[in-house]
């Protein structure tokens, strides 16, 4: 089913920033500039049918395929991946708000359960979006082609090369927003600690669009070469849950080097936190493990 095409490339479109805490909390809690976790949740299915629509043009029947997958994607979501998320905020609400210093071993540890949350979510979309990519005409795969260059060329427009303090700059903007979101508004002094952080991050924006652009170019090679759910499956899985079998060893050293710098940034914003910012971020996961938990008692 295409919800991959939303759920799996929205994932992988933010790889670069899953590996930070702060970030990933964000998408996990699909919160997306809505009021509350329940108000998005109950129409994650819609909006989900709604970005699907937009790669493709699809006939009747394939519509009614793809409102059904998600629909069956949803009730598995809530029943077997939301239990998981109120375990993961909870071990999260004991750790950030703590007095105790946050290691950068914690964080990683952290870390290692997101990568498994982010593979749990992703795996029941690869078979069913298997057998609808199968199923697509030459005119939908060249539309799908289409979709995917436009969005490839937003991404680039969105962090133009060479320009590293326009990147640098906005790559800071979305971090104070979200831990201002989460801690409270930030002291002058805070602000200046933050953006000297990111600064110090490797930039790996381009190395994930140029795997995204070589993956999404594979997918439309295979389609049109009339591939099987079967190879379609093992390239989507390759591509979304085991991406290290696909990336170089240069790749790999830089988003290494990514998730251990982040990991740093992590430690040095916890510590920075007033004893009140981490009251703050205790009721903001204390609200949001309350919504979620609603949610799978329904």
């Amino acid at each position: 089913m295409l919800i991959f095409i939303c759920i799996g490339l929205q994932l992988e479109q933010s790889v670069n920033m899953k590996n930070t805490i702060f970030i990933i909390l964000a998408f996990i809690l699909f919160i997306g500039g809505c009021s509350t976790t329940n108000l998005v949740y109950r129409n994650a299915d819609l909006y989900l049918q709604h970005k699907i629509n937009g790669y493709a043009s699809f006939d009747p029947d394939q519509q009614a395929s793809i409102e059904r997958e998600v629909s069956n994607y949803m009730h598995w979501h809530r029943n077997n991946a939301l239990p998981e998320y109120i375990i993961f905020l909870q071990s999260l609400n004991k750790a950030l708000p703590s007095d105790t210093p946050l290691t950068e071993y914690k964080v990683a540890e952290f870390r290692a359960v997101l990568r498994h949350q982010y593979k749990m979510t992703v795996a029941p979309t690869i078979r069913p979006t298997a057998q609808i990519l199968a199923g697509l005409n030459a005119e939908q795969i060249s539309e799908l082609g289409v979709a995917f260059a436009n969005k490839i060329q937003e991404q680039r427009n969105d962090s133009p090369k060479g320009n590293i303090e326009e990147i640098l700059d906005k790559r800071s903007k979305k971090i104070l927003d979200f831990v201002e979101w989460l801690a409270g508004n930030l002291s002058r002094e805070q602000e200046k600690k933050v953006i000297q952080l990111n600064s110090e991050l490797p930039l790996v924006g381009e190395i994930f669009i140029a795997f995204r652009e070589k993956n999404q170019k594979e997918l439309l090679k295979l389609l049109n070469n009339h591939a099987d759910e079967t190879q379609l499956s093992e390239h989507l899985a390759a591509w979304m849950i085991n991406p290290e079998s696909k990336r170089s060893s240069i790749q790999q050293q830089f988003i290494g080097a990514f998730e251990a710098g982040s990991d740093h940034m992590i430690t040095q914003i916890h510590a920075l936190l007033t004893a009140q910012q981490k009251v703050h971020v205790r009721n903001k996961l204390s609200s949001y493990i309350e919504d979620i938990q609603h949610l799978v008692a329904e």
